[in-house]
């Protein structure tokens, strides 16, 4: 055995062991003390990846990234006005076959710290959120969780995870910077206590695949903004089944996400229920569906295009959002001079039921339109191995069904460390 293995993994173990009650101890007061709230290899994507990790010694390994943004309502919505986020991640990972251990285990630890100079939706007024990195300020512990591998098809995971890592991935969004493109609105929006970004939550997965189906089922608990609560609050229960075509050499199998393939098509499916929704402050028990649709493809000049489609489904009528419809596109290698930069354009529609909607913001039913939809635009331009910029527009039709529409500059700002 390396004689680092032993004490590296005491030290991992006893991180995780004091997750819950540092995490609870850290995080700053807002949604989560009401029980209210609101491809890792791609460069300049949503704040919860981290970068490649960076060999330490035998088996142990490190990654840590800060993005930053600035994010201006410039016309619309509920006033002009602007606000800034950081988020920062700094994670370990302990791989128990490299370090001599066993074969199949792999052990993730990471911290995450976010703060924001103000609330994004009282500028531009949507429901979809325009930044994916906007969130209440906290420190917290955000993964500590570990994979087994126990066989080239079947592995497991559990501890505290986000389960956007390998639930409802749309590989070819993640460089698009509005929340819809991350996780459907039909479960984010509908059910405040989902275990993604900021707020991971205790759960345990399991997943099969092959070069053609992959599958996989997870329990996760029903209130993550309180982390130490296990599933005594209630709990959410998912299921994603893939089918993939066209498996390139550099595909891995491995992928949390399991987007491999030239052709990927992901359906799930997903219940939450919450043990004591009026006490807790959690939303009422829900179910939803979704989909994704990927392809992709060479073009001449060493040019890659990505296109997607997402759908979300939760009809009933408590839920403020029952459908959800997203679409885009991603062009890598945009310019001859460029190879590592990126240009993606989306929309994302989100149908509102104009009453839960009008209660949220004490206005007459009557006054809330059918839906909201978002445009984007955005462009990644790597600016060095560890350095990218992002600026992105956004216009937003019907901000929450009832704000005028409202147009969202933004400039962000992606530094990889290690």
């Amino acid at each position: 055995m390396p004689l680092l293995s032993r004490p590296t993994t005491v030290v991992l173990l006893s991180c995780a062991s004091v997750l819950g009650s540092v995490s609870d101890a850290w995080a700053v007061d807002g949604p989560a003390s009401s029980g209210e709230g609101p491809i890792p290899n791609i460069s300049g994507i949503s704040p919860k990846y981290l970068a490649a990790y960076n060999h330490i010694t035998e088996g142990v390994s490190w990654a840590g990234h800060v993005d930053s943004e600035l994010s201006t309502n410039l016309l619309g919505g509920i006033k002009q006005g602007s606000e800034g986020n950081v988020v920062g991640q700094f994670g370990l990972k302990y791989d128990m076959e490299k370090a001599g251990l066993w074969k199949g285990g792999k052990f993730t630890l990471s911290l995450i710290g976010i703060y924001s100079s103000g609330v994004q939706q009282n500028y531009s007024g949507d429901i979809q959120t325009a930044s994916n990195i906007w969130a209440p300020d906290a420190v917290r512990f955000y993964d500590a969780a570990f994979r087994q591998r126990w066989t080239d098809w079947l592995n497991t995971r559990v501890g505290y995870m986000d389960m956007n890592y390998y639930f409802d991935v749309t590989a070819n969004a993640l460089q698009l910077i509005n929340s819809s493109f991350g996780m459907t609105p039909t479960m984010t929006v509908n059910v405040p206590g989902t275990a993604t970004y900021p707020y991971s939550g205790l759960g345990l997965l399991v997943g099969t695949h092959s070069e053609h189906l992959s599958s996989k089922v997870a329990l996760f608990q029903g209130d993550p903004q309180h982390q130490t609560s296990t599933i005594d609050r209630g709990y959410m229960a998912l299921w994603e089944g893939g089918l993939h075509w066209g498996k390139e050499e550099e595909d891995d199998l491995e992928d949390s996400s399991d987007n491999y393939g030239q052709y990927i098509l992901k359906a799930g499916a997903w219940h939450h229920q919450p043990s004591n929704p009026d006490r807790y402050g959690l939303s009422p028990t829900t179910s939803g569906v979704y989909a994704v649709v990927e392809g992709n493809w060479s073009l001449p000049g060493e040019r890659r295009l990505g296109a997607f489609v997402q759908m979300g489904g939760a009809p009933q009528d408590i839920n403020p959002v029952p459908w959800y419809l997203g679409l885009g596109l991603r062009l890598g290698h945009p310019f001859a001079g460029r190879p590592d930069d990126s240009l993606s354009i989306g929309m994302a529609r989100a149908w509102l039921r104009p009453g839960p909607v009008a209660e949220s913001l004490g206005v007459k039913t009557t006054a809330i339109g059918n839906a909201e939809t978002a445009y984007e635009l955005t462009y990644v331009a790597k600016l060095t191995e560890h350095l990218s910029l992002q600026p992105d527009l956004q216009y937003i039709q019907h901000p929450n069904g009832y704000f005028p529409d409202a147009t969202v500059g933004m400039l962000r700002l992606h530094v990889e460390f290690f």
